[in-house]
């Protein structure tokens, strides 16, 4: 019987350490023994980081780490200065990664702004006054990283799922709150605001603090 268990801790932590380039075989036991990788499960993502292979970005805002996944996948994991969450970004390079989630940061900021609107339209679904599909595809088209959507969906048992009812999708919001990125994306495609008295949501809702980044 085929094997599906993950890759061991020291597989993982020596396949991130071998990402560093210029670094001999001797400097690479010395960061595992120094403990400069370490322990992170931000966004659903748990990873190995290793804080010390990191780039700083042009605009000097941002840092990118090399990191790992329990599953052995590589990526950039992306912190801006004043965000509380990070960027799971599977580019080759950082410079790339940096664009992902400078892209992923200002599109968050403008659905924030709608924020409220976001909420009232989850709360619809919820009590079935309104009702919406929502597909893998409106995921991938959010403001979320491609990694957090896949290990939020694997976390759930719904990887298999290529499509959610809006109900599922509100309920699922008071579980992970960023889940109103995906709710948004889905009522843009549908266009299930245009029936709300002419009401424009990319204009006229009023900004309001909110956790989700």
């Amino acid at each position: 019987m085929k094997s599906h268990s993950k890759p061991s801790i020291t597989v993982l932590q020596n396949a991130l350490i071998n990402t560093r380039q210029m670094t001999s075989l001797i400097d690479r036991e010395m960061a595992l023994a120094a403990n400069e990788v370490k322990r992170e499960t931000v966004n659903w993502v748990p990873m190995w980081v290793d804080w010390s292979h990191a780039v700083r970005s042009d605009c000097n805002t941002a840092t990118a780490m090399r990191a790992i996944t329990d599953k052995g996948e590589l990526l950039w994991y992306v912190r801006h200065d004043s965000k509380k969450h990070g960027y799971h970004s599977l580019a080759d390079d950082p410079f790339s990664a940096f664009a992902e989630a400078m892209d992923a940061w200002q599109k968050r900021k403008l659905v924030r702004s709608q924020w409220p609107d976001v909420r009232k339209l989850a709360r619809d679904l919820v009590s079935g006054r309104k009702t919406l599909t929502v597909t893998i595809d409106d995921a991938e088209r959010s403001a979320l990283c491609t990694l957090g959507i896949k290990w939020f969906r694997d976390k759930l048992h719904i990887g298999h799922k290529t499509t959610l009812s809006g109900r599922t999708a509100a309920v699922l919001m008071k579980v992970e709150p960023q889940m109103g990125f995906v709710i948004y994306e889905a009522a843009q495609r549908t266009g299930i605001w245009a029936s709300d008295a002419g009401r424009d949501v990319q204009h006229n809702a009023m900004p309001a603090m909110t956790s989700a980044e």
